[in-house]
């Protein structure tokens, strides 16, 4: 059994050992993944977009066009959070509980998967039996959506999967650590896991395993996922279960699901969920006010509370002038934040939250 297929173009991100900033570049083929890696490997941690891509931007084409991966499998991200509980830190040996829990029902069911320990926790992924290939915004909402009732019901089955990063599965824009790549910040490797190492180590006994490189991969069970893809236009949502994902929040502002997955926490999230975000925030921090009902001391006000929050992310490429400028146009001239339908069109969507608008219509 092989592992998934590593599709090009993709692309990949650097955040150095010495706390110097990253950036995303294009790769295309194998060969060029192979050089950046071989020369990033061991002096910083190496990222990739967890898919490739079947179209880059016009008209550079330096960027790939992110409404367009090709989705073989997905992957969850378990670390020392309680997601549920505005991401609280909590012991190691919860999301090894959890893990355990996720893989001891994989197994019985014979799906196909595979765990890595990453130095802080877990990555564990699933490929698909089908191929997704979506070609615009509309149909990858329609998967996000499909990946989100899943996870609920395999968070429902497992009593609470608490640990699972919620931004992280069916991210297509997002960045994932390279497997079996080098872990700077933890000093550790990343390394897969048989099914007895998964049930029986502990954390030194990974950490101990992860000083070592390993190269290779373990397929746990035998099946790929069989994974369907909600065939109904989106737009109509009438008959759409909502769905839930925990909630982040900013200065008791809920964040919507969307925006928490495309642009929250470490990483290069792309302009248009950075945009979205901000716009967002702006909104809500004026209360939905049009912006020249809003004083130029309070606008001053939100233009710091936003630029400060966008900072605390740890966004690789963050810089502080030119995200105030851009947060400073956006506020004072009260771009309003987008709509649902929007999000959905361009491909943020996760599905029915509950922070619905109605703008797709009920």
């Amino acid at each position: 059994m092989t592992f998934v297929p590593i599709d090009f173009p993709r692309e990949v991100l650097e955040i150095t050992s010495n706390g110097d900033r990253g950036w995303r570049r294009l790769v295309k083929s194998s060969d060029d993944l192979e050089r950046y890696w071989k020369g990033k490997n061991g002096s910083g941690n190496v990222y990739f977009t967890a898919y490739g891509f079947s179209h880059t931007e016009a008209p550079k084409h330096h960027r790939v066009d992110y409404n367009t991966p090709k989705i073989h499998h997905f992957i969850m991200d378990f670390d020392c959070k309680d997601f549920k509980n505005n991401g609280t830190n909590v012991p190691f040996e919860v999301p090894h509980k959890e893990v355990t829990k996720l893989h001891r029902m994989l197994m019985k069911d014979n799906i196909l998967h595979f765990v890595w320990f990453s130095g802080g926790g877990f990555h564990v992924w699933v490929p698909l039996a089908k191929s997704l290939h979506p070609r615009n915004g509309n149909e990858l909402s329609r998967i996000k959506y499909s990946g989100r009732v899943l996870l609920n019901e395999w968070d429902r089955k497992l009593g609470g999967l608490r640990c699972n990063d919620p931004t992280v599965a069916f991210d297509t824009s997002g960045m994932i650590r390279i497997p079996n790549s080098y872990n700077a910040k933890r000093e550790c490797w990343s390394i897969p896991l048989t099914s007895e190492e998964i049930t029986n180590g502990d954390f030194d006994f990974f950490m101990n395993k992860a000083q070592e490189s390993d190269s290779g991969y373990i397929a746990l069970g035998e099946v790929p996922l069989e994974f369907e893809v909600v065939k109904n236009k989106f737009m109509d949502v009438s008959n759409i279960k909502p769905v839930y994902v925990p909630p982040v929040s900013f200065d008791n502002i809920h964040i919507l699901p969307c925006l928490a997955q495309a642009a929250l926490g470490e990483g290069n999230p792309i302009h248009r969920a950075r945009y979205h975000l901000a716009s967002y925030l702006a909104d809500r921090l004026r209360m939905f006010f049009p912006a020249w009902r809003v004083t130029n001391e309070e606008k001053k006000k939100h233009v710091k509370q936003i630029s400060a929050f966008c900072a605390s992310q740890g966004w690789v490429d963050y810089k502080k002038e030119k995200t105030i400028e851009q947060v400073q146009s956006i506020v004072m001239k009260g771009y309003p934040h987008a709509t649902c339908a929007t999000l959905y069109e361009e491909g943020f969507c996760v599905g029915k939250c509950q922070y619905y608008d109605g703008s797709m219509g009920d």
